[in-house]
């Protein structure tokens, strides 16, 4: 499983960066504890486990 969400977290770094050309996806607000890859790779890894709810997720 560890693998599975490294390689997931890598593939949305990625993709991510590729998206948004670099640039924060923020600009507002108080500074995250998670960043944004880490964030959606919860969700992705959550959604390919069946959770299916935030608070399943955390």
């Amino acid at each position: 499983m560890e693998d599975f969400i490294t390689a997931v977290f890598c593939c949305v770094d990625d993709l991510l960066k590729e998206v948004t050309n670099g640039k924060p996806m923020r600009s507002r607000g108080f500074q995250a504890s998670l960043s944004d890859s880490e964030v959606i790779t919860m969700e992705i890894v959550a959604e390919f486990q069946g959770i299916d709810t935030d608070k399943g997720i955390w």
